[in-house]
């Protein structure tokens, strides 16, 4: 009778738990992660022929597919992104906001780039409002210089690339 009753309370909390779940999902609590990731396509037969010698690579994201192609292993762009553009902002804050070149204020820097279907980071265009070409040249060197890879845009199959905006807000607050 007691392990009846010890099933019962056990199977009515699961199901509440359960239950909670479902509610927070559907409320929009919890949301589904939709960013790309583009796993390998290597298949798992084994090649017929031996003939053939496959380069290796010392890059650790760049596998060899079947078709001799190399085949990218990529990481969610948005996180990638974000830890990079996190890190290099406090460095402009620490190393650049200091200097008498940039005025007290507010500045708006916007960032223009590109992703290249092989998955590297390009600047087009730095602007920054009010203007300051010191802060602009300070984030081209110190920033984007160091841009990660990131994935590249997938239309029908093949990576293309495409063009992107970053908004960066810095604060001199003393001269």
């Amino acid at each position: 009778m007691r392990i009846l009753f010890f099933l019962s309370c056990l199977f009515f909390v699961s199901v509440g738990f359960g239950q909670s779940l479902k509610d927070s999902l559907f409320s929009g609590k919890l949301k589904v992660d939709s960013a790309l990731i583009r796993k390998s396509k290597i298949q798992e037969q084994p090649k017929k022929d031996t003939d053939t010698i496959q380069k290796s690579s010392t890059d650790s994201t760049l596998k060899q597919g079947t078709t001799g192609q190399p085949v990218m292993n990529y990481q969610d762009n948005n996180k990638v992104w974000k830890k990079f553009v996190d890190q290099y902002t406090s460095v402009i804050n620490k190393e650049s906001l200091p200097s008498k070149k940039i005025k007290r204020g507010t500045y708006s820097v916007l960032i223009e780039y590109e992703i290249g279907p092989d998955g590297v980071v390009t600047t087009t265009n730095i602007t920054s409002t009010p203007s300051s070409e010191y802060l602009v040249d300070q984030v081209r060197e110190k920033m984007m210089a160091n841009a990660p890879q990131l994935a590249p845009l997938i239309r029908n199959g093949k990576p293309t690339k495409s063009l992107k905006k970053q908004l960066l807000v810095f604060t001199k607050e003393k001269n």
